[in-house]
């Protein structure tokens, strides 16, 4: 586990940046009054996230591999990474859907079938808290993995580039 210390570490952060940023949105409305552009503002933590993974690798290059990385090892790091933070992610969910805003799929459903773009049974269907798990999992991972290949590339060393 020692090897991974840094991942845990940025897995941790970001998990504490993810509640911290669901608060934001609960405080500054979008689950509440502008609940049906919550999912434009929630698009934005993934400039946060993509921070961390640069950060994560950084701090990875400089003291694991003593500021000389491959690509594939900035991968793998990265890819561990994705996976601890997809981990974590129940967590965010739960403290988020159960602390923050234990009504926010009730308000976005009724918004939702309001607009008339689903009917109340398919909305409670799709906006439950089961589903966000699953779609936060997949996206986690997906977006995790693009991350982590984009950014291995600009942090490995250039010397290495091939």
């Amino acid at each position: 586990m020692k090897n991974y210390s840094i991942e845990f570490k940025w897995a941790a952060i970001s998990t504490v940046l993810a509640i911290a940023w669901m608060y934001l949105e609960k405080t500054l409305g979008y689950h509440d009054e502008k609940i049906g552009t919550q999912v434009l503002f929630t698009n934005l933590f993934s400039l946060v996230l993509i921070a961390v993974f640069i950060m994560a690798l950084k701090e990875k290059k400089k003291n694991f591999f003593n500021s000389i990385i491959t690509w594939k090892q900035a991968f793998i790091s990265g890819i561990i990474l994705t996976l601890m933070i997809t981990i974590f992610f129940p967590l965010v969910q739960y403290i988020t859907y159960t602390q923050i805003s234990p009504d926010f799929f009730t308000k976005l459903i009724a918004v939702i079938s309001a607009k008339g773009s689903m009917s109340v049974e398919t909305a409670s269907t799709y906006f439950s808290f089961d589903n966000y798990l699953k779609q936060g999992a997949y996206n986690n991972l997906s977006l995790g993995v693009v991350t982590a290949a984009a950014v291995a590339y600009f942090i490995q060393t250039k010397s290495l580039k091939k």
